[in-house]
């Protein structure tokens, strides 16, 4: 049943990563860090483990936004990923296909008109590994990731440590989603070598010990 095809266990824990940017600025420091997106980022975790009033007030709250920011593709991003959250949770019919194809092509439009905005790709990503397999959208997270990993390797980036081993975590989650083990081993040693004792190190561990390749 699509009403129950979130993993609400992990979902989206982008921790306190937070922001609106209206495009990437690295001079700003790392946009997960703004009031504003924290205050969003624990709604839609709440929607995320099936709160629908939070995910109501997520959808109100980010549309309103919207409306005064309409450039800002961050919000645009997680407007979409909230769609995806309002489908989860209505009846079958019309309305739980709308939301959902309302969401998917929220989230493309704001990577679409900020594609190098790596915020605004980051929350696409997770939100569509976290899709199940017959929306189809594995191959896109996975390459979304791959695009990330290249940007913070190649771009000066003024991104947490959380930020950037968020990325690596979750790129080696996509990876093996998609029966890329090698690519999955590699992301979260990275990962692990930024940091020997956070959180987030010690679930790459043990990923590490579960992958067998």
């Amino acid at each position: 049943m699509m009403n129950c095809w979130v993993n609400r266990a992990g979902w989206f824990f982008l921790w306190c990563l937070t922001l609106p940017c209206d495009a990437f600025d690295p001079m700003m420091g790392d946009p997960f860090t703004n009031p504003l997106i924290i205050e969003i980022q624990g709604l839609h975790d709440s929607s995320a483990r099936g709160d629908k009033v939070a995910t109501d007030q997520l959808v109100t709250k980010l549309e309103t936004l919207i409306e005064s920011n309409p450039e800002n593709q961050l919000l645009r991003v997680y407007l979409g990923s909230a769609y995806t959250l309002k489908s989860r949770d209505a009846f079958p019919g019309p309305s739980k296909m709308r939301y959902l194809k309302d969401g998917l092509k929220t989230m493309d439009d704001a990577v679409k008109r900020d594609p190098d905005n790596i915020c605004v790709r980051f929350v696409r990503a997770v939100n569509n590994f976290h899709l199940p397999a017959f929306i189809n959208r594995r191959d896109n997270a996975r390459k979304d990731f791959e695009q990330l990993l290249l940007q913070i390797q190649s771009q000066p980036q003024n991104l947490n440590l959380k930020t950037v081993q968020a990325i690596h975590y979750f790129a080696g989650l996509s990876y093996k989603q998609t029966k890329r083990s090698k690519e999955a081993r590699e992301a979260w040693l990275k990962g692990i070598q930024m940091s020997s004792d956070s959180v987030l190190t010690q679930k790459m561990e043990k990923e590490l010990e579960r992958l067998k390749i």
